[in-house]
């Protein structure tokens, strides 16, 4: 079989090193620029990636995942959380740490997909890297999950399938959602080669090895940890489908207004789909699926390893679509699967540099209300011990400055994601990953419960209502026993009505 990664499938020994430092250097150089969006206040204290912190903290208060509380990932990255955070400190400063190496794993696959490919595919690669990786993901599940899928495409690409799938069972210990379409495409398509070329059963077993005793290695690992039970319920996502039912969430759902936002007149769609991500994205959609069709067609009596490829990633692609897209900001859970899938066609079918440059200044263009947006953070945004050294707007640390000192002495509860307890003192958290609806066990309900009936003072941030647990029915009984004393543009406290 042809290798896809040399023009011509002529072989090559050159490294090209000099790609992955510019790689290296073009994402540090944006990681930096944006840091004040990344190393922000309503990060770590309202949104997603302080609840991996939180998370961190209830494991080594001996919490199980999945039994204790609802988890909708698989559990390797907790590990690989645990042991990082031990090292480098349970902070946003951490987290972020944590996110610029994974990350940089992420560019080392993209590197090896591209590295013999032509300067216009790795400019390709430099100009579309924002929009393949962003600089800080909700969890540390999504880039962990990111760098597997990349290096999977590459070995795809370059032939090397029992090792790909191994790496497939592997990330099925760090999400289970793609790595099960990418382990079932990969079987299916190795199936098919074995009996085209009339090969026994046995090389088919020899073939699944490798899968076998990294499943068996991460099995392993995971049941010590967790225990057996804990890693078999999270390898099946159901925790996870079940949230993104109650959010309604999906491309013709919550997630409509990412691709297809609600605006009027076509200069305002216009500039929305040049200036923003949404217009290079779905552009990447459309060639992909083009390039997918081309190579199912060209798979047909010409096997070849980068058909092959291009067929599995646009499958994966559009399985993601209908099937795990989310909220409108998800589209950056596999961007890094898209634009792999993109470059990868770009130099198999040897598009013509004038339409690449033309997809160059596409996806750069793509980037300018991003741009605009760490401008005006860099501009507007402080950092202060009011706001635990990260950055923040003025009316964001406010308020917050404000909801604390209506609780004078008195302990709080800040019903919220986040990890504001790691942050403040006299500050009290769920018992809980992550407050979604559909995603809580019954033991989880209890405990928060109890911790509600003992608090005085609650605090919670003002968001859509069926993301507010605040009201949850599951917490009807202890709500009324508060009345709300005071609501600003984030934050609501309530405060225990007398006796």
């Amino acid at each position: 079989m042809t290798n896809p990664l040399a023009p011509n499938a002529q072989p090559t020994t050159s490294k090209y090193f000099w790609l992955l430092g510019l790689l290296l250097f073009a994402h540090a150089a944006t990681f930096l620029m944006q840091l004040p969006t990344s190393y922000e206040f309503a990060n770590f204290v309202f949104f997603d990636p302080g609840a991996a912190l939180r998370n961190d903290k209830l494991l080594a208060q001996g919490y199980l995942p999945t039994i204790d509380f609802g988890y909708p990932y698989s559990l390797l990255p907790l590990i690989v959380g645990r042991i990082f955070f031990a090292l480098a400190g349970r902070t946003p400063a951490a987290y972020i740490l944590f996110m610029f190496l994974t990350e940089a794993a992420i560019l080392f696959g993209f590197w090896r997909l591209v590295r013999n490919c032509g300067w216009l595919i790795a400019l390709f690669v430099i100009a579309a890297m924002p929009h393949a990786i962003i600089p800080v993901y909700v969890h540390l599940t999504h880039p962990l999950e990111a760098a597997l899928i990349i290096h999977i495409i590459t070995d795809l690409a370059s032939g090397h399938r029992a090792r790909a799938l191994a790496i497939a069972t592997a990330c099925l210990f760090v999400k289970p959602s793609m790595a099960y379409v990418l382990g079932f495409l990969i079987i299916v398509l190795t199936l098919v080669t074995l009996i085209r070329q009339r090969k026994t059963w046995k090389s088919f077993f020899v073939f699944l090895r490798p899968a076998f005793l990294t499943g068996a290695v991460c099995l392993a690992i995971s049941s010590a940890y967790f225990g057996l039970v804990p890693t078999v319920t999270a390898l099946i996502p159901i925790n996870g489908a079940q949230s993104y039912k109650a959010l309604n969430f999906g491309l013709f759902g919550n997630g409509k207004t990412f691709w297809l936002p609600r605006l009027t007149g076509a200069t305002q769609f216009a500039k929305y789909y040049a200036l923003t991500p949404a217009g290079f994205w779905l552009l990447c959609t459309l060639l992909l699926a083009i390039f997918g069709v081309i190579s199912l067609v060209k798979l047909l009596n010409t096997p070849n390893d980068k058909y092959e490829t291009l067929a599995i990633v646009a499958i994966s692609h559009f399985t993601f679509l209908f099937a795990f897209f989310g909220w409108p900001g998800s589209w950056t859970y596999y961007s890094s699967l898209l634009v792999a899938g993109v470059a990868l066609g770009l130099a198999a079918f040897h598009v013509r540099p004038l339409l690449l440059a033309g997809l160059i200044m596409i996806a750069l263009a793509g980037n300018i209300e991003r741009y605009e947006i760490t401008v005006n953070a860099w501009k507007w945004m402080k950092r202060s011990p009011e706001s635990a050294g990260l950055w923040a707007f003025q009316d964001q640390r406010d308020e917050w400055n404000h909801a604390r000192s209506l609780a004078g002495t008195r302990p709080i509860f800040y019903l919220n994601n986040g990890c504001a307890e790691l942050l403040y003192p006299n500050i009290e958290s769920p018992i809980s990953f992550f407050l979604s609806p559909d995603q809580q066990v019954p033991r989880e309900f209890d405990r928060i419960r109890q911790q509600l009936e003992e608090a005085s003072v609650v605090i919670t941030y003002n968001q859509a209502p069926v993301l507010d647990p605040w009201n949850w029915p599951e917490f009807a009984a202890q709500r009324e026993k508060f009345s709300e004393t005071w609501r600003g543009v984030y934050l609501t406290v309530h405060e225990r009505k007398p006796q």
